[in-house]
């Protein structure tokens, strides 16, 4: 059944509105439908469902807003008044929260470098201080014309000056490690919970209209969290050490008067960038997924290259990425605009403090507290007093001057938090769907594939197949064909667990992650070795491959071109892999790692569409030879020689299945109602080929010799 998907633009392009989100800062979920409990064979199970915040499907047919077209081909909705918000609040408190809890783990090493730099700054903020007083010394020693006393000066203050350059060098080298070690331990935290079995799968395909570009996600914003931690604990480490030092240092020369004055200075301006931040995190947000989405396009142009220049699609592709171009700057600019309030009141902070400190020590002195004094002793006391009032609002200009930084950390806090939320609610749905529709916990100690009974529909809760029930038997080759859109490959994608049943139950061999093996149309080719691409995905095998392997598989799938193409076996290759193979070269070696395996099933979905119906001939008498049991996902009807039984999809929920010597079906289903179960009894020969016992069917039309 053809699955309908609503055409929408990301939220993110439109900084005025969103695409029909919540308002709630958190992902509005749609998650895959379940249906009623009723009648499901899976109730008595003694295990206790996880609670879930999930809900039913929504009805799409309701609210569907108006759909419109750009200049450029785009379709989009247009945006709403209400969108999502992200800002300082409890919610983004507690994402910030749990991803210090990841940083400052046991495991990690980020908690001893703090510890570390925290120890070191305090040993250079003395070094500081004293810095900060020379000045103050050099008004004495000068005022008293002591010219020994001077020069010990000196070469004391150009030690000490000395030091203090080498402690802030130091510094930045353990900031910068700080932050690496943070990159690293965020970034395996989200390798760990991401790059799971199905769940990799769920949220790139199904969910991915509320997380926009998790990759973008885990490459960049962790590094430019990282980034804005270091600036942060650079200048922050050891401000209330530092400032609670220079209050009683500030407190002893100018009475009250002086913190008073400065504290209530950096209470005004706390408050006044805490109202400006607010709209930076959200504006961060956006810019963000912005430029998540313009590098998406361009990373498709890559993609897709060869389809855009044979379809002369260059000039609509120039104007999508004008277009997302103009919606990226637009939120850059929206950006920018609202970082300027902010950054006056640092500028403005910042100039002010060096005023505050002369007005700090002016009182004291109109009073009359410093009456009598020598001059020299009032200059290097002003000049004393001076610098620690400057260095106590410097410290709380460092404060406020981090709210740039701060509002980027907020930024990339909440598009982490986002998805470490949206990678637990996915986790709780397949725990419940492991619970009430089991896949793998289904396993026979045969070596067939039953599916008993089974409904399941598209993500959007669509019908696809309704009691679907069929045991693929070793040794019997199967075909499925049906119209686009029927569900040929949505069968492959239940018996590889990636979509749930609603009812029924599908039940696999023992050992299904060895004896089946399923063969996209477009193979992955790992980066690695020649000798890794066979063993793929079991890369630690790849030393157990010996070269006389490669060169059998290479030599069954007739790539024996590659030895001259490949420097050794061992040598690693990237992207070159794309280059160095056609598409029909590619499905070959992906037959070369099936028969390295040799597995008992290859489920393979349109595996051999890029062949030369040559090649293709060779794949599947090579998989016979090797006793693989092929079920095929195909539109030619050439391909049905090789196989013999046939399942037809009607596209409308119902299936027939027959033999592929027969016209007559051997079973049917009209409505979901299906009648007739079992394999077709096949007469099997036992041959002998290259001093292998092979056992073959016979059928109507042996193409294979």
């Amino acid at each position: 059944m053809a699955q309908k998907f609503k055409a929408i633009a990301p939220s993110f392009l439109y900084p005025g509105g969103g695409n029909g989100s919540s308002s709630s800062s958190t992902p509005s979920w749609r998650p895959w439908s379940t249906p009623s409990r009723t009648g499901n064979n899976n109730t008595s199970r003694s295990r206790q469902r996880t609670n879930s915040n999930t809900s039913g499907r929504t009805n799409r047919s309701q609210h569907q807003p108006q759909q419109h077209h750009n200049h450029s081909g785009f379709r989009y909705q247009p945006p709403v008044k209400k969108k999502v918000e992200y800002k300082l609040d409890r919610l983004f408190l507690k994402r910030i929260s749990r991803l210090f809890e990841i940083l400052f783990s046991k495991q990690s090493k980020v908690t001893w470098l703090y510890i570390g730099m925290t120890l070191f700054c305090c040993l250079n903020e003395g070094i500081v201080y004293f810095v900060g007083t020379i000045p103050s010394r050099y008004y004495k020693v000068l005022g008293d014309k002591d010219s020994a006393a001077f020069f010990r000066l000196l070469v004391v203050s150009l030690f000490t000056v000395f030091l203090a350059g080498l402690g802030k060098s130091v510094i930045f080298l353990m900031g910068s490690l700080l932050s690496l070690e943070a990159r690293r331990t965020l970034t395996l935290y989200f390798h760990r919970i991401y790059i799971q079995p199905k769940l990799f799968y769920r949220i790139l395909t199904m969910h991915d209209e509320e997380i926009d570009n998790p990759d973008q996600r885990i490459t960049q914003d962790i590094e430019k969290l990282a980034e804005a931690l270091r600036k942060m604990v650079e200048s922050l480490i050891i401000s209330p050490l530092a400032i609670a030092f220079y209050t009683w240092q500030c407190w002893q020369m100018t009475g009250y008067i002086g913190p008073l004055c400065i504290y209530g200075y950096f209470i005004f301006s706390a408050i006044t960038s805490r109202l400006l931040i607010n709209p930076i995190v959200d504006a961060i947000f956006f810019k963000e997924s912005a430029e998540g989405y313009f590098r998406f396009l361009h990373v498709r142009f890559r993609q897709f290259t060869e389809s855009i220049t044979f379809s002369r699609g260059e000039g609509e592709a120039k104007m999508a990425a004008d277009d997302s171009l103009e919606n990226l700057l637009c939120s850059q600019l929206n950006l920018i605009y609202k970082e300027v309030p902010l950054n006056f009141l640092q500028q403005s902070v910042s100039y002010f403090g060096s005023i505050l400190s002369y007005v700090i020590i002016a009182i004291p002195i109109f009073l009359g507290l410093y009456d009598g004094m020598p001059a020299s002793d009032l200059s290097a006391i002003i000049s004393k007093t001076s610098f620690v009032s400057m260095y106590l609002t410097y410290q709380f200009s460092q404060i406020i001057k981090c709210g740039a930084e701060f509002s980027d950390l907020a930024g990339y806090t909440s598009r982490l938090g986002q998805l470490m939320e949206a990678l637990d609610m996915l986790s709780t749905e397949m725990e419940n769907i492991a619970i009430d529709y089991p896949h793998e916990e289904s396993l026979s100690m045969d070596s067939s594939i039953r599916l008993e009974n089974v409904t399941f529909s598209t993500p959007a809760g669509e019908l696809i197949v309704s009691g679907f029930t069929h045991r693929f038997e070793a040794g019997v080759n199967t075909v499925i064909v049906g119209p686009n859109g029927s569900g040929k490959t949505s069968i492959l994608r239940v018996m590889g667990g990636l979509w749930p049943v609603s009812k029924g139950q599908v039940i696999l061999p023992h050992q299904y992650r060895k004896d089946v093996i399923f063969l996209p149309q477009t193979p992955y080719m790992t980066y690695g070795t020649l000798r890794e691409q066979l063993v793929y995905p079991h890369r630690e095998m790849a030393s157990s491959v010996t070269d006389a392997d490669i060169l059998r598989v290479l030599k069954l799938v007739r790539l024996e071109h590659l030895l001259e193409t490949v420097e050794d076996f061992d040598q690693v290759y990237t992207l070159d892999w794309n280059k160095m193979l056609s598409p029909g070269e590619q499905q070959k070696l992906a037959f070369a790692r099936l028969f390295y395996v040799k597995p008992i099933f290859a489920v393979l979905d349109e595996a051999t569409c890029s062949m030369d119906m040559t090649s293709e001939k060779e794949m599947f008498r090579q998989c016979r030879l090797l006793n693989i049991t092929c079920i095929t996902v195909c539109h030619q009807a050439n391909l049905e020689k090789y196989h013999q039984q046939r399942i037809a999809l009607d596209g409308h929920g119902g299936w027939t299945c027959s033999e592929i010597d027969s016209p007559r079906p051997r079973s049917q289903s009209f409505g979901g109602v299906s009648s007739g179960v079992g394999a077709p009894a096949l007469t099997t020969t036992t041959t002998t080929t290259d001093n292998v016992e092979v056992d073959t069917l016979a059928g109507p039309e042996d193409d294979f010799e």
